[in-house]
């Protein structure tokens, strides 16, 4: 009965700072059909409308620093410093679409689960395939 109910005092504190969770450890992960997209770079980036650097920061925070944006407007899609490589396994079409002429370097070394065609990349202005 003391475990039950000092579980419970802590919960109850805890409900009190919804917002400020992740300082405490936690993190604010939806719950329902969009949760997949916290826990699958696929999902995230096919569910995107924009790449706007809220999107970008988010999908950093879920899966390492794989998206960086220079000041010239291209990005470079990396999977080098991803929390877990394994997670990426979606098309390659994806990522064409969500960055199309924007994307300067593409480096999936390492990401077995990858499909798609890579001619995709093909037209594009890519300084870098890996």
């Amino acid at each position: 009965l003391l475990m039950s109910a000092s579980a419970t005092g802590v919960f109850t504190v805890l409900q009190l700072f919804p917002d400020h969770w992740g300082l405490i450890g936690g993190r604010n992960v939806p719950l329902g059909g969009s949760a997949k997209t916290h826990t699958d770079p696929g999902a995230f980036l096919a569910n995107l409308s924009s790449l706007d650097n809220d999107a970008i920061e988010s999908f950093n925070t879920d899966f390492g620093q794989v998206i960086k944006g220079g000041e010239d407007g291209q990005y470079v899609f990396s999977v080098k410093e991803a929390t877990n490589k394994d997670l990426f396994q979606f098309d390659l079409s994806v990522l064409a679409r969500v960055f199309g002429e924007k994307l300067k370097e593409l480096n999936l070394y390492g990401c077995s689960g990858m499909q798609g065609n890579i001619e995709v990349f093909k037209a594009m202005n890519i300084k870098t395939l890996n």
